[in-house]
């Protein structure tokens, strides 16, 4: 019932042509006009009476509290019955909901103004299960406190050639989306890009750093289309040297197309720059990702093996695997542990130490 409200009463909603109701509901208020007027010529009846008989006749309700008593009375009522009951009203329901049928396949095949505001926006069309990347996109995103309740539009072509349109397990997700290219502005449109509160713009082709500039364009026309301040728009970058053209075209962070990570877009949403540290561990340039197995076990506060390493200038202790069990990723500083090994963020002049931070911590 709110649904249905919304649909009528609220304009922007009429994004796509309006059910063709207007003719049909103005000769209803005609006929129901006559029949009052009949109903007092031929019945002396007060106008509410005769309204109330007209809606218990349309809708074949038919209480009999109020009933005519002539019989031009009675066929004004069975004409009524018959011209507007049987024909306009019926004639009403069948435009309604042929017209409800037409919104639900134009909101599947992604042709439907959705009107939305505030929400987050991705675009692009990943290569391979398309499907299953929104969908672990998405859950990323909607793990991170600030957008758990965030709605999230797609603007893909990834389900042009698809008969049913969005995939059910992305529309059982609360997923909508808008089918398109990334740079037609009356997709842009047609997908809210002006009242977004953030976008994520995927790369046209993972492997092509000519992809750089058309995400260049893509985040140059959504900020530009901005209705108040801007989105917060990431981008995926290809080549590393197109980074700070990205980030001059107004992207807050630039990161590289990792489609088995989604979490890494998630990450830069959620806290631009953190995306950089994610980057730099899947690297063996600059800082890497260090196991240090120890000779001995080692036993002790978390904050001595931390503390030590800052100050010795040997790298950053993020984790420790105790013996026979799972990796421990940042304890607790004053946590005792027995670990068999440390895991150290090292910057490349540190790697050359890094035999002697098992001796190290072997001393305790």
């Amino acid at each position: 019932m709110l649904t249905t409200f919304r649909l009528v009463w609220r304009r922007r909603r009429w994004r796509h042509g309006r059910p063709k109701l207007r003719r049909p509901v103005m000769w209803l208020a005609a006929m129901v006009a006559i029949f009052v007027a009949a109903m007092a010529a031929f019945e002396d009846m007060v106008p509410a009476d005769s309204l109330w008989l007209a809606v218990v006749t349309l809708t074949t309700v038919g209480y009999g509290d109020v009933t005519p008593k002539t019989e031009a009375g009675r066929i004004a009522t069975v004409l009524l019955l018959l011209l507007g009951g049987v024909f306009v009203v019926a004639k009403v329901a069948s435009d309604w909901f042929e017209w409800r049928e037409e919104v639900r396949a134009r909101r599947r095949a992604g042709a439907w103004r959705w009107g939305m505001e505030g929400h987050v926006l991705v675009i692009g069309t990943p290569v391979g299960d398309a499907a299953r990347f929104f969908h672990g996109l998405v859950r990323q995103i909607r793990g991170s406190p600030g957008y758990r309740d965030a709605p999230v539009m797609l603007l893909t072509r990834a389900f042009a050639g698809s008969a049913d349109g969005l995939p059910q397990a992305l529309c059982d997700a609360d997923l909508v989306h808008v089918q398109g290219a990334p740079t037609d502005p009356d997709a842009l449109r047609l997908a809210d890009a002006q009242s977004a509160a953030a976008v994520i713009v995927l790369a046209e082709n993972e492997d092509d750093a000519v992809s750089d500039a058309i995400s260049a364009d893509v985040v140059t026309r959504v900020r530009a289309m901005a209705a108040g301040a801007p989105p917060l728009v990431v981008t995926e970058c290809v080549d590393d040297r197109n980074r700070a053209r990205l980030i001059a075209a107004g992207a807050a962070a630039a990161v590289r197309p990792l489609r088995s990570y989604p979490e890494m877009l998630a990450r830069a949403l959620v806290a631009p720059g953190a995306e950089r540290l994610l980057e730099d561990l899947f690297s063996s340039e600059g800082n890497e990702l260090f196991r240090i197995d120890l000779p001995s076990l080692y036993r002790g506060p978390w904050a001595q093996v931390a503390g030590r390493l800052l100050e010795k200038g040997l790298g950053t202790a993020i984790a420790y695997s105790p013996p026979g069990g799972e990796v421990v990723l940042n304890p607790a500083i004053g946590q005792p542990i027995e670990a068999a090994a440390v895991y150290v963020i090292l910057r490349a002049e540190q790697k050359a130490g890094a035999r002697d931070l098992a001796a190290l911590l072997a001393r305790g």
